[in-house]
């Protein structure tokens, strides 16, 4: 992009009747900003319109133990926006004649067990596989990400292990990094290029990207780049992705260059003839729910306005990048520090606002005054309530004659109806209920029962589980009347108990900005012996421990 002077470009750019002016323009950016002092990690930002650099700024250090400053030039981390540039090279491929969006994953990849349910490309690029996440499997096995340099290879290893799908490809949407491990190989199986080969001689080059590479290893030296930290106890630490899993993050650039591609793709660029209109189609889910995720990018309207766009966050390193074509605008944030873990994007929800007007009404909104339950009614819906798909627990409870779930008021429509956010619950005859999402989900909650905790009822989870699907094995402890889990890295886990047999317990790991939840759920034999477990979290489903002696 041509860079133009700022004062120039911001007089012709569109602005609210509240920021006509030209320097508080400015000065209302950059007061944003105020928070990443000079001495601390800080970040950039780049705002363009019309294929012209309109803003460009950089804040804070990339290297508070070498005092450099962050500069426009700085390279950092862009985590999972990285997704859009490994799902680029595979329709380049395609429209190249080297594969199709349509093949079976297993034909790469043979070694992957057969699920009875084809998974084509097309699921991988539009995270609707079934395929567990990589990161949380290595999590549950006792080495969370950061405690081992894991590799593309590893992932590969981890996926062929897996006995089970979270879902039947096609049918759900799910988050899923190990969907663009496998593309990323596949790129390179189909190409015989690596992946930062591909990308830098049709992508980057192409586009101007001249700052931008990827971390295929993570001992590279990279000139320019951002050290990523993280804050606890008012103390800065190193917190870097040491691993070399690339493809669904590890892309190094920086705002500028992010801007670059935006133009070049929105322009339709990209591939010859374009593939803009592949880049952005949605895959349909099979059931009629809704997805906003094409490939690589999250297709959405923000106040009204289409908006495609990828956030990211890994180890301490947070970024986004979003384009509003009918505006022509682009903006592009990335930083070295989760310092600001309440608010990481609150400065670009901010710039949003002063670029763009609400010019849609909210219709969904629901107004009058909900109908009136007895309380006798409200009181027979208490209790534990189990998700079916990850069988986590969910407590339904009665505050000030007002139902709650999951610390949010239920707001009755009828006597087995209420409204919930932007969805809605229906209770059922068998005591459970549907909760009906805004993006046309259908997700079923079974009624459980309540266990009374005592020594006993503990005792009997204790003692060594172990997964072939995890290649680990974790020992349950009976500690100061609390069951805690033992391995390797999971130290002290304490066991939260729910509903009958199950219990939720978190997993810290530096690399995630919050800790990873984990439900699991217990398993007796006939004689009501327990014989083993399912651990689950929300992008792994159902994996299956045997205990042992």
């Amino acid at each position: 992009m041509k860079r133009l002077p700022l004062l120039i470009l911001l007089t012709a750019i569109y602005l609210p009747a509240s920021a006509q002016n030209l320097s508080d323009t400015v000065n209302s950016i950059n007061n944003l900003f105020h928070r990443y002092q000079p001495e601390n990690p800080g970040g950039q930002l780049s705002i363009s319109q019309n294929e012209k650099l309109i803003f460009s700024k950089a804040w804070g250090l990339a290297d508070l133990d070498h005092h450099v400053p962050y500069t426009t030039i700085t390279v950092s981390e862009a985590a999972s926006i990285s997704k859009q540039f490994t799902a680029a090279s595979i329709l380049l491929l395609a429209q190249q004649g080297k594969l199709s969006l349509n093949d079976d994953v297993r034909k790469y990849f043979p070694q992957l067990p057969n699920y009875g349910s084809v998974i084509r490309l097309e699921n991988l690029l539009h995270h609707t596989s079934g395929l567990r996440e990589w990161s949380d499997l290595a999590a549950i096995a006792g080495w969370p990400r950061t405690t081992k340099a894991y590799a593309n290879e590893d992932v590969l290893k981890m996926l062929c292990r897996q006995k089970k799908l979270n879902n039947v490809p096609g049918t759900e949407f799910i988050y899923s990094n190990s969907n663009y491990v496998l593309l990323t190989m596949i790129v390179e199986k189909v190409s015989g290029m690596t992946l930062p080969d591909f990308t830098r001689k049709y992508i980057f080059n192409p586009a101007g990207m001249t700052h931008t590479l990827w971390r295929d290893s993570y001992k590279k030296v990279v000139p320019n780049r951002a050290i990523a930290y993280s804050k606890n106890d008012g103390i800065y630490t190193i917190n870097m992705p040491n691993e070399n899993v690339y493809g669904p993050g590890g892309l190094l650039t920086t705002t500028e260059d992010l801007l670059k591609w935006n133009d070049f793709y929105l322009n339709n660029k990209l591939g010859n003839p374009g593939l803009l209109q592949q880049q952005l189609t949605i895959e349909p889910i099979i059931g009629g729910a809704e997805t906003h995720y094409a490939a690589g990018l999250f297709v959405d309207k923000l106040n009204g306005v289409k908006e495609i766009y990828h956030d990211g966050q890994t180890a301490g390193y947070v970024g986004i990048v979003e384009s509003f074509p009918a505006l022509h605008l682009s903006i592009a944030w990335l930083s070295n520090t989760t310092e600001f873990k309440s608010g990481l994007f609150d400065e670009i929800e901010h710039i949003e606002n002063l670029f763009i007007k609400n010019i849609s009404a909210n219709t969904d909104v629901k107004t009058g005054n909900p109908s009136h339950l007895k309380l006798g009614k409200a009181k027979e819906l208490l209790g534990w309530y189990r998700y079916t798909k990850t069988n986590q627990g969910t407590k339904i409870a009665l505050i000030k004659d007002t139902l709650y779930f999951n610390d949010t008021a239920l707001m009755p429509i009828n006597d087995s109806s209420f409204s919930y956010k932007s969805s809605s619950l229906r209770f059922n005859s068998s005591g459970g209920f549907v909760l009906h999402t805004e993006d046309k989900r259908n997700l079923l909650f079974t009624k459980e029962k309540n266990s009374e905790i005592t020594v006993k009822y503990l005792q009997a989870f204790t003692g060594n589980y172990y997964s072939s699907e995890t290649e680990s094995n974790f020992i349950i402890v009976l500690k100061d009347g609390k069951l805690m889990i033992e391995k390797d890295n999971i130290k002290d886990a304490t066991l939260l108990p729910t509903y009958s047999q199950d219990f939720d317990f978190n997993i810290k790991s530096d690399a995630d900005l919050n800790p990873l939840r984990i439900n699991i759920l217990f398993k007796r034999d006939p004689q009501n012996k327990v014989v083993g477990c399912e651990l689950s979290t929300s992008d792994a489903r159902d994996i299956s421990f045997n205990k042992i002696n």
